[in-house]
């Protein structure tokens, strides 16, 4: 039995899971595609896309996403903390 991870990233927009979509081919626009992250909207996202450039090493490790949620919400809360002093 082969078990899958799925690799995420917290979306800055709206702070819901991304998916990664890997590199392929358009069949629309008969073109290639490089790697990108993906915030599901059929699954509450935003929508939005990022680029995945860069990534491919950090990506395979839970750790990393782990990290990428922390960061996002440590921003949010630096966010909060310079709206509630002014």
């Amino acid at each position: 039995m082969t078990t899958r991870i799925m690799h995420t990233k917290v979306c800055e927009k709206c702070d819901s899971p991304m998916k990664l979509i890997p590199a392929g081919f358009s069949k629309a626009k008969n073109r290639p595609y490089s790697a990108f992250w993906s915030c599901d909207s059929r699954n509450g996202g935003c929508g939005a896309t990022a680029r995945a450039e860069g990534e491919a090493a950090s990506a395979g490790s839970p750790a990393a996403a782990n990290n990428d949620r922390l960061a996002a919400i440590e921003a949010k809360l630096d966010e909060v903390i310079a709206l509630l002093k002014r």
